[in-house]
């Protein structure tokens, strides 16, 4: 097998409501097998949630024991390679799964902003919370009466500043998204939250109380428990291909009745495709346990050739034209380097 890189570098983009908080770094790979077949993929580590470092995985690349991350994106290039063998592309055939808004710093945006996403056919928008729980909960109660899903996740960031109760299974597992913040959301913002992401790092006791207490269900993203699903008080399994071994995983989650939402990690737009492909090709396979994905980056990233080749009209993404993954001529013009 032979490898070779190209780095690059993603700079936020224009919209402050939807731009990325800083440059993003990764590599793209080209991966010549044994049958002398050629696929690409994206490698693109979030040390901040326990990635090893862009160096790192691709000096195991080097090795027989490649980080998971490397390791899926060479799986990747192995299904590009297949495709792009064949000259078919990975797309033609299979189902669309819709994406919901994506937003960074959505307490800051203008109600208007949600109302074009109405308008452009969008019904659930992701929105980060736990920063200040203050300004959050108000900003999101000026959207009330929009006919939009809030997904909120937390990141397993949030605190809950009230004093510890003696046995308090919300309190067991670590920091919490405050309770007061759910207490300040007006009627009509909680009946259309879709759902809580990762209020806390997962535990059963504490999940199943905090669904039972506030009636919403919960999303399980980072951190897995080792034990194979179903995970009491989560009702949701978050993945992302990038990170995950998608399919295994959201056949376990759909066989223990859990519905799946699977995501981008905000990478470049190669890995971007083949997270769509991956959410497409599960539609495909498990139907409506399949919710909408969170499947684009409008406004996150300064626009390239790449991101241009992905199209979307209001939550709905065309695929990048070509073969395998797409990006054709792009990934043929790139300047490539041999991984030393």
């Amino acid at each position: 097998m032979k490898i070779w890189t190209h780095h690059y570098t993603l700079e936020p983009g224009s919209d402050p409501a939807r731009a990325a908080r800083s440059p993003r770094h990764g590599a793209l790979l080209r991966v010549e097998f044994d049958d002398e077949t050629i696929g690409h993929a994206d490698l693109h580590p979030w040390e901040e949630f326990g990635h090893a470092p862009l160096a790192e995985n691709l000096g195991s690349l080097r090795t027989d024991q490649p980080t998971p991350l490397a390791d899926l994106a060479v799986r990747h290039a192995r299904i590009d390679a297949a495709a792009r063998r064949a000259g078919l592309s990975l797309f033609d055939g299979i189902p669309e799964v819709r994406s919901h808004a994506l937003f960074t710093n959505w307490a800051a945006a203008p109600r208007s902003a949600f109302e074009e996403c109405v308008v452009d056919g969008y019904t659930a928008a992701k929105l980060k919370i736990g920063h200040d729980p203050e300004r959050e909960s108000a900003a999101l109660n000026a959207l009330a009466g929009l006919p939009l899903r809030w997904r909120l996740d937390a990141n397993a960031q949030g605190r809950d500043e009230r004093p510890a109760r003696p046995l308090d299974p919300i309190r067991t597992s670590g920091p919490l998204v405050p309770a007061h913040f759910l207490a300040q959301l007006s009627a009509g913002i909680l009946r259309n939250i879709e759902f809580l992401e990762d209020p806390t790092p997962y535990n059963s006791a504490a999940w199943s109380a905090l669904s039972e207490r506030e009636k919403i269900p919960l999303a399980l993203d980072w951190e897995l428990p080792s034990s194979p699903p179903p995970w009491p008080g989560a009702r949701i399994l978050v993945i992302k291909p990038a990170s995950q071994d998608a399919f295994p995983l959201a056949l376990a989650a759909a066989h223990a009745g859990m519905e799946i939402v699977v995501t981008h990690s905000m990478d470049h737009p190669l890995g971007q495709a083949v997270a769509l492909w991956t959410a497409m090709r599960l539609r495909q396979r498990h139907g409506d346990l399949v919710r909408d994905g969170g499947l684009q980056t409008k406004g996150l990233y300064q626009a390239d050739e790449f991101s241009a080749q992905i199209r979307t009209l209001g939550p709905h993404t065309a695929p990048p034209p070509g073969t395998g993954f797409g990006f054709d001529g792009l990934l043929g013009r790139l300047p490539w380097k041999t991984l030393p």
